[in-house]
């Protein structure tokens, strides 16, 4: 049986949600430490392309976005689950505001002018010109990932409010146990708040601040750490997961086997290429080859992605 592999960077808002799953879940996993900026040969080689943070390696198959991550988790291991069936649409609306917008949101609060100097990313000039260089690049194109603080921090004060009234009545956003939306809110939470000069400023929001702390204590497995190499071994040694959808193609003009490319809708437009596998309501697969991973199916979660076929 495969095991968990997660490429991901330590202040990754994204890679901290999908490490605190992991640890609610009770489930071991080893880990690679990828750059934070590009280039990224070793991951590329698996992605095809696709470079946010972070990626999931389960033996040839690569899950790209937290929200299929997330799902493929859950499928694994659907104890302690954190989705329901009965708040399918909304915890699924609701996840992708959160990873989205508020995201968005907290970035700017994150990168605020008197969070940066306190930043381990940021403190370092010549670091910092490369890292917004890296995202200059990563974005363009786009304006769905920048927002002036001016407009940001008063949507973030709003959230943080409500956020501190529901917890003062409940232990998690999901009532008595975490849902989906616990750890989606939870990453943009902490990506804020981890700053040392952003911290103080959760004294406004107690009920927020002890729902954060117990959050924070699901992340509790030490990873075995592996190279990018071995991680690339482990892809070319192993036998992709059977597809039980390959007749879910929802995509009027298209059919499985057709060569496709696979990208954001939101920023970060660096297509996977390959060969369509699913397009499901909620998913879509492609096959793609690599000369040091050998064959692979990565995965994308349905929303917030297009699918194209390549002329």
């Amino acid at each position: 049986m495969p095991e968990i592999i997660l490429h991901q960077y330590a202040s990754s808002p994204f890679s901290e949600k999908v490490r605190c799953l992991l640890g609610y879940k009770e489930l071991e996993y080893k880990s690679v430490d990828i750059p934070v900026i590009m280039p990224k040969p070793d991951l590329m080689a698996l992605t095809g392309g696709y470079r946010k943070t972070p990626v999931l390696q389960y033996g040839a198959d690569i899950y790209c976005d937290t929200a299929i991550i997330c799902r493929f988790i859950e499928e694994i291991c659907p104890s302690n689950p954190v989705y329901s069936a009965s708040q399918e649409a909304a915890l699924s609306a609701a996840a992708l505001w959160t990873d989205t917008f508020l995201f968005r949101v907290s970035v700017a609060v994150a990168f605020q002018p008197k969070a940066i100097g306190a930043s381990e990313l940021l403190s370092d000039p010549t670091a910092a010109a490369a890292f917004m260089q890296d995202r200059a690049d990563f974005t363009a194109g786009s304006t769905a990932l920048g927002m002036e603080l001016d407009i940001a921090l008063p949507h973030w004060l709003a959230h943080m409010t409500k956020l501190n009234t529901q917890l003062s009545v409940s232990s998690f956003l999901g009532g008595d146990a975490p849902n989906i939306l616990d750890f989606s809110t939870y990453h943009c939470c902490w990506f804020v708040y981890s700053n040392d000069v952003l911290k103080p400023e959760l004294e406004a929001f107690p009920h927020v601040a002890h729902w954060i702390q117990n959050m924070m204590a699901f992340n509790n497995r030490t990873p075995k750490l592996i190279n990018s190499e071995a991680a690339i071994d482990i892809a070319n040694s192993s036998q992709c997961l059977p597809q039980t959808q390959l007749d879910a193609i929802i995509d009027t003009d298209l059919a499985v086997g057709d060569s496709v490319e696979v990208l954001p809708i939101d920023y970060g437009f660096q297509a996977t290429r390959g060969e369509l596998v699913v397009a499901s309501p909620s998913s879509i697969v492609i096959k793609r080859h690599d000369e040091r991973a050998g064959e692979l199916l990565v995965h994308f979660p349905r929303l917030g992605f297009q699918v194209r076929r390549q002329e």
